[in-house]
């Protein structure tokens, strides 16, 4: 067997694979099967041509080029079918010429098979066995080149408009693996042999080479512009979601990316996991839709949204369960940002009817315990000058302080009544443009008299931000104050500041106790407290948190028990003209 015979072998084999090849990828798709069967005819061309090169007797190698003819007779329309196939914008006029096309190259099999008009008889050769042309070779070749010519002209105006950066870089290899076999066919088994000379024919090891490009694009691409198949792979993979198929005993068969970057582990290590490991308590239902809990890892959980729907194959039977899993991290955060604000109104509401009521009887409690203050320093006095004076100037200065607590506790009371209703007010306070660090250089003053703590300070430079520097003071000597109490005399806290972009940043960091991982997503509560009883009301990081809201900002906390805690306050930096 001579070397041309191995590389028709080559040419047969690499066509059949690729047909293969294309048609598992989406039997159900037109363009697919179309492509195939196009691979199928190069392939049985082939045969043929290897079953001949191999014959000794001419009649025989003439009776076998004659039956080699449905696979390439209709390579022009077959051409054109499929790169009309490849573009789904077929019209009407391209259904005619294609129609025509078919039937003429139909025609030209049937004279094949029944007149000497196309190959008449054939040749030896140093390689094989070469035929002669008849008379109707130039119908035939026009008829092919007719479908090729018109194919390429629809599918180039189809590309150029609709092609994407992807579709567009694939379209060169494209080109050159359908111009390649249409020069060198036309030359090898057209021109030449018309001519008079006989050359190798290489027809069909340059068709293989088109079956080859399109099965080499489907795996470098994951679709070939020929044969794009349905796209449900990339379509999968593209989902934001993660979708998982689960056999009906809950094995996962199938997971696309979105899956596999949830659960933090690669797709391939997915197949065959346990549903009940990942998403514990969800069943595998006809259909239904619930929220749960995804398992990344033994200690992360993600809030998601389960969807499943039952996947049946044609008969109706079951095949599986298809699951859309949503990640719910923002929306489980938006909605505890929404119960804090809804708890804010209510408390507003509260607020602006038990102040009022409030107000009136603290307001002349305090104004009687003033002016009893005034009398008390009156009797104290006069009763100084009498004989018993100093045996009741002790009882004199205990009732001062007495009237001196009462004031102060009155107006302790006043103080929350107004912080109470702050919560329901749109602002207060005049806004200027400040600068942080002279804000917080007082807090600490302030603070440095109240906690045991060390307070330690970095300030950066910072832009101004637009705000009410009183409201702001609030805010910071609250958190410097919270922080005191976690850390104790042997502790330390921390104030830093600095600009961030747009925003400008400080952080009050303490090295306390902590705050237990379940009591972080109800610190900004009003009313909500871990203090001891009668040592806290709960509202101060509430109105802080409203505070820095009003001004345009973010407070954010970070703290992981026995190790401290982290409060950051985000402001935006003033627009300066």
């Amino acid at each position: 067997m001579n070397a041309y015979v191995w590389v028709l072998l080559v040419a047969c084999a690499g066509s059949a694979l690729a047909a293969g090849t294309i048609l598992a990828r989406d039997t159900a798709s037109p363009a697919n099967r179309r492509a195939a069967l196009l691979s199928l005819c190069a392939s049985y061309w082939a045969a043929c041509e290897i079953a001949w090169n191999t014959a000794s007797d001419p009649a025989a190698v003439l009776l076998l080029v004659k039956l080699s003819a449905p696979g390439w007779i209709f390579v022009g329309p077959m051409a054109m079918d499929v790169l009309l196939a490849a573009t789904e914008d077929v019209s009407a006029r391209d259904r005619r010429a294609l129609r025509v096309l078919y039937a003429a190259a139909s025609l030209m099999l049937l004279l094949e098979w029944t007149a000497p008009w196309i190959h008449p008889a054939v040749v030896r050769t140093s390689w094989g066995w070469a035929y002669e042309f008849g008379p109707l070779f130039p119908a035939f070749y026009s008829i092919t080149l007719t479908g090729i010519a018109w194919g390429l002209w629809r599918a180039g105006r189809h590309f150029v408009r609709t092609a994407s950066p992807g579709e567009r870089r694939q379209g060169g290899w494209v080109l050159a693996a359908i111009a390649v076999p249409l020069v060198i066919g036309s030359l090898t088994d057209g021109l030449l042999p018309f001519l008079g000379y006989q050359p190798p024919r290489f027809g069909t090891l340059s068709l293989a080479l088109l079956s080859a490009t399109i099965t080499w694009s489907i795996h470098r691409y994951g679709y070939s512009l020929l044969a794009p198949g349905r796209f449900a792979p990339e379509i999968l993979d593209a989902l934001s979601d993660g979708v998982v198929l689960v056999r009906l005993n809950g094995d996962v068969r199938i997971a696309n990316r979105a899956m596999g970057e949830l659960v933090g582990r690669d797709v391939a290590a997915l197949k065959g996991a346990r549903l009940a490991e990942l998403l514990p308590g969800v069943a595998l239902a006809e259909v239904d839709e619930r929220e749960g809990e995804l398992v990344a890892a033994p200690d992360r959980r993600i809030p998601v949204s389960v969807s499943s729907s039952i996947l049946r194959d044609k008969a109706g039977l079951p095949l599986g369960v298809v699951l859309v899993v949503r990640d719910m991290r923002e929306v489980v955060d938006l909605r505890s940002r929404l119960v804090i604000s809804s708890r804010l109104a209510a408390v507003g509401e509260l607020a602006a009817g038990i102040a009022h009521e409030i107000n009136n009887p603290i307001a002349y409690v305090r104004s009687n315990l003033s002016l009893l203050a005034q009398h008390w320093q009156t009797l104290g006095a006069e009763v100084g000058k009498t004989e018993q004076g100093p045996r009741l100037a002790e009882v004199c200065a205990e009732g001062d302080e007495l009237i001196a607590e009462s004031l102060g506790g009155v107006d302790r009371v006043a103080e929350i009544v107004r912080d109470v209703k702050g919560i329901s007010h749109a602002g207060g306070g005049q806004r200027k443009l400040v600068s942080l660090n002279p804000i917080l250089e007082r807090v600490v003053r302030v603070a440095s008299h109240q906690v045991d703590a060390r307070i330690e300070t970095a300030f950066g430079e910072l832009p101004p931000v637009l705000a009410a520097p009183q409201e702001l003071e609030q805010v910071f000597l609250n958190l410097v104050l919270n922080a005191g109490q976690a850390t104790g005399a042997e502790g330390r806290i921390r104030i830093e500041t600095r600009a961030d972009g747009k925003d400008v940043e400080a952080l009050v960091a303490d090295d306390g106790a902590g705050i237990p991982p379940e009591n972080l997503p109800r610190i900004f509560d009003p009313f909500f407290t871990t203090k001891p009883q009668g040592e806290g009301t709960g509202l101060g990081l509430a109105i802080s948190y409203q505070i820095v809201r009003r001004h345009g900002g973010e407070i954010t906390v970070a703290s992981e028990p026995g190790r401290g805690t982290l409060f950051c306050v985000r402001l935006p930096v003033a627009e300066v003209d």
